[in-house]
């Protein structure tokens, strides 16, 4: 998953430190075990500590974006989000849906030179990104495989196709310093001129990827599970190209005496999207990641 984005509708926080979620393209965050007949359903709301980076441009202004979460947490006046991941399976066959929604706030860096035959004009500055951001994907996941390790132990890889869908709405703010120099030789006269400007441009992006991808599940035993999963899609008919990786590790544990399934993991989705509009350039070419934490529900 490299891209554009921006600032307010990122993330938010589940807590203090975990922004609480919602897609998470890859099916790994829970699954049942396939059943002989009827069907199995898991919950997993999930928390993503997102680190961002990448480039986001609007109205033809670009801002490059390279901050941590903590950093995100630290200097963000909106910190609001949901994650969650939802699977049915019946046998090989499973049905997923992943939820992703953020308002965020985060500050980046802007820089440009212009230059002609007489003149340069350099210009550099700070930009905060004020960034709501909406991600759904659903599909379908098919296993095509499966190794019976021991009693309780197995191997299994899914095939998957889905959609995701994506809603971007930037606000990006620039805070600017230009120098401009103008250098006419025959009047031997050199001249510089620096100011200050402040610029505010804002944007709506809507768009959706094909995606295919593939899963792997492992069972080392009862309660304790390893899931990778990985999938590409845009192909230029919604983005030009987005991927996502999802490792995680699944456990049993209780919690003040309640039985839970617990997962812990990490999580990379990019995305390279531009428009050309009216007034110039809109799009993201942005890499999100971070850990990923959540409780998972089955019935």
């Amino acid at each position: 998953m490299a891209s554009r984005l921006t600032a307010r509708g990122f993330w938010g926080a589940a807590g203090a430190a975990w922004l609480v979620a919602s897609p998470v393209s890859a099916s790994d965050l829970a699954y049942p075990d396939p059943a002989p007949s009827g069907w199995e359903f898991s919950f997993t709301p999930y928390g993503w500590m997102i680190n961002v980076n990448g480039d986001v441009s609007a109205r033809g202004n670009t801002a490059d974006i390279n901050e941590d979460f903590f950093q995100i947490v630290e200097k963000s006046d909106s910190l609001l989000a949901w994650m969650s991941y939802f699977e049915a399976r019946k046998g090989r066959l499973a049905l997923f849906t992943d939820v992703v929604w953020m308002d965020l706030s985060f500050p980046g860096h802007f820089q440009r030179r212009l230059s002609g035959p007489i003149a340069s004009l350099d210009i550099k500055g700070n930009a905060t990104l004020d960034y709501q951001q909406l991600i759904v994907q659903s599909g379908v996941a098919y296993e095509i495989a499966r190794w019976q390790r021991a009693p309780g132990s197995f191997t299994a890889i899914d095939v998957m196709g889905s959609a995701r869908y994506w809603s971007e709405d930037t606000d990006l703010s620039l805070r600017l310093s230009g120098t401009a120099t103008v250098d006419l030789e025959r009047l031997g006269l050199k001249l510089k001129r620096s100011g200050r400007v402040a610029v505010a441009r804002g944007n709506d992006l809507e768009w959706v990827d094909p995606v295919v991808g593939a899963r792997l599940r492992h069972q080392i035993a009862p309660g304790k599970r390893l899931g990778l999963t990985g999938d590409v899609g845009g192909f230029g008919a919604g983005s030009d190209f987005s991927w996502q990786v999802v490792g995680t590790y699944g456990f049993d544990t209780t919690c003040l005496g309640q039985p839970l399934h617990m997962v812990l993991g990490y999580r990379a989705l990019a995305v390279d999207y531009s428009e050309t509009g009216r007034f110039g350039k809109e799009g993201l070419d942005v890499v999100q990641h971070g850990p990923v934490m959540g409780v998972t529900f089955n019935w």
